[in-house]
């Protein structure tokens, strides 16, 4: 048995690679199944609940011993759970780039990360190679995995595969639609305050040989407005955070799906002069900047890792 799994509380990108590769695999003769470890993020469900996909994880306590593991849209293992063990884990599907924690996975047998939008790409592609149709649940939740991790195609890390994936996906699943990439990222906005930190995405530090800094994370439509109602208790999540965690630094990446810019803002003075020395962002005198183009947190990552310890990057 293999199990396809991701990191926990997955996005879409890794729910629908989940998914879909369980399900290639298992047209291909092996015999698969998918883990989905703790609740996925909240467009996860506003995707399954406008297309009816219902979501059949195994449960941890079903996953056999002896079971090997595929490991998609992940590239560091402190995120993977503790029934994933090195010497079981047989193929990795990533976007995210190589790094060193690889090394010791000496079971792995297949190996693809590639530098596009997102991981979906990639088990959309391996569905062209083999000349099988993806189902309509993995073709829809694969479409929406690349729109909502490239932030519908405009993010600098998205690439011409990326875009074909797509035109491919709409071209064999009639229930695929540009209309409702507007009205899931608008759902997706509407986040209450019980479920602000979870969607943060601001748990795991990046740990550098002097400094722990965490980049906090929120994609919504309508930015500016959502800041308005938010920012004040965002402000007290990342403080309590940087409290909690005992980093040096927190700030926030917020970008807006739908108009393609970013807003930075810091926790407090001590994150911001962080920012600025190692961005060359200036605040404004509501201490926010604003650029009017999308840095995905992943591009404000290799910055800090090429600046502060290049032997990470």
């Amino acid at each position: 048995m293999k199990i396809v799994t991701s990191y926990q509380k997955p996005d879409i990108d890794g729910v629908a690679c989940m998914y879909a590769y369980s399900e290639l695999l298992n047209r291909q003769g092996e015999e698969t199944e998918y883990f989905i470890w703790d609740k996925p993020k909240q467009e996860v469900t506003i995707v399954c609940d406008m297309f009816g996909i219902t979501l059949s994880s195994l449960k941890e306590d079903e996953i056999l011993e002896n079971s090997e593991f595929v490991v998609v849209d992940l590239n560091g293992k402190d995120q993977l759970h503790d029934i994933v063990k090195e010497d079981k884990v047989v193929e990795i599907i990533d976007h995210h780039g190589l790094s060193r924690w690889l090394q010791s996975y000496t079971s792995i047998q297949r190996l693809q990360i590639d530098k596009v939008g997102a991981a979906a790409t990639i088990v959309t592609e391996r569905y062209k190679e083999s000349g099988l149709i993806p189902s309509r649940e993995a073709a829809i939740l694969l479409f929406y995995g690349i729109i909502s991790n490239s932030i519908n195609l405009k993010s600098s890390l998205t690439k011409t595969r990326d875009k074909e994936a797509c035109q491919w996906l709409k071209s064999i699943c009639q229930d695929i639609s540009e209309e409702k990439i507007k009205e899931i990222f608008i759902k997706k906005s509407r986040i209450e305050d019980c479920n602000l930190r979870y969607e943060m995405e601001c748990e795991v530090p990046n740990i550098f040989p002097d400094f722990k800094v965490i980049i906090a994370l929120l994609e919504v439509a309508n930015l500016e407005e959502f800041l308005k109602d938010k920012k004040q208790q965002i402000l007290k999540i990342m403080q309590s955070v940087k409290k909690e965690k005992q980093v040096n630094y927190i700030f926030i990446n917020c970008i807006d799906i739908l108009n393609g810019y970013i807003i930075v803002f810091a926790a407090d003075e001590e994150s911001r002069e962080f920012v600025r020395r190692t961005f060359g962002y200036e605040f404004d005198q509501n201490n926010m900047t604003k650029i009017n183009r999308i840095i995905p947190r992943k591009d404000m990552t290799a910055i800090m890792r090429k600046k502060y310890n290049p032997k990470i990057g």
